[in-house]
């Protein structure tokens, strides 16, 4: 007998079947692993760009701690970003500036200078790390990283600089440096707030060391340019105490004649000049006990 080719047909069907559904379902699979992938590629950007979004919200609403966090989670995460540099600087003014926390602000500034040294933001860092320095009490360090600063001819606001080199020498007591400090501040340059300030330092300083007669032009100069007058006040007492020390008394009283009464001690002047002119009259007083022959003669 002749066997019947059906039952082979309907093998071959099925065998068909079998194979265009694993064929579909291999082809679902790859479709499932690619939007998978894609998927996962999706989420890894998103919160890259979503987190500095988030911080910089955040820092509008002046909820600086969770500003800081969420710049701290992006550099976490992407630390070779072309933006570290500029989210490091963010999150170290964020400790220094806005939360006090100077230690933290310390360790973002040293992360941006060492891994970041050719970025744009490494002259504010070194400034701003100076500056937190300062703030913690640590002034030589501090004086260290302004000096690197001004090493830099493309530093900018070097008077400035230089002025809290001097205040931090100041700080320190060492006097001497200040005043050299100081005088680099005025060097060839116009009368301004920068060298008003670093005059009436060196004023002080002078004075404090009795070398009165170099503290005289100082205060004159303050004196002769200042726009404020309390500062001119200042400079004025100043200057008369010099005069008074270096036995110049009228030039004293002069100024201090010149001087408004303050309101809340408005004799003050007048006992500083009467004193004056107490310390004038003993001075003068052994010449005049002492006759032109050299013999004593009574006191008037």
């Amino acid at each position: 007998m002749v066997k019947s080719a059906a039952p082979r047909r309907v093998k071959r069907n099925e065998e068909k079947r079998q194979q265009c559904g694993l064929t579909a379902r291999y082809a679902l699979c790859g479709l499932l692993s690619l939007l998978c992938c894609l998927g996962l590629f999706l989420a890894a950007c998103r919160p890259r760009g979503a987190l500095l979004e988030q911080a910089q919200e955040a820092w509008d609403r002046e909820d600086y701690e969770t500003a800081a966090l969420l710049y701290e989670e992006f550099l976490k995460e992407t630390p070779e970003h072309r933006q570290a540099p500029e989210v490091r600087l963010k999150v170290a003014n964020i400790y220094h500036l806005n939360l006090k926390q100077y230690e933290r602000a310390t360790q973002h500034y040293i992360h941006l200078i060492e891994d970041h040294p050719d970025s744009a933001q490494i002259l504010e860092a070194r400034q701003r790390l100076a500056e937190t320095f300062a703030a913690m009490g640590k002034r030589r360090e501090a004086i260290n990283e302004y000096e690197i600063l001004l090493a830099r001819p493309e530093t900018p606001d070097r008077r400035r600089l230089r002025l809290n080199v001097a205040e931090l020498y100041y700080e320190q007591e060492d006097f001497s440096q200040a005043l050299a400090e100081y005088e680099k501040v005025v060097k060839d340059a116009p009368y301004d707030q920068l060298s008003e300030r670093a005059y009436l330092r060196m004023g002080g300083i002078l004075s404090a060391r009795n070398e009165f007669e170099e503290a005289i032009p100082v205060y004159q100069t303050v004196i002769q340019q200042t726009d404020d007058a309390q500062i001119r006040r200042h400079a004025q007492l100043g200057l008369a105490d010099c005069y008074e020390r270096t036995f110049q008394y009228d030039q004293a009283i002069a100024i201090l004649e010149k001087i408004e009464a303050d309101p809340q001690d408005p004799t003050y002047l007048a006992r500083r000049i009467a004193l004056i002119r107490e310390q004038e009259r003993e001075r003068k007083l052994p010449e005049t006990i002492l006759s032109p022959g050299g013999s004593k003669a009574k006191k008037p």
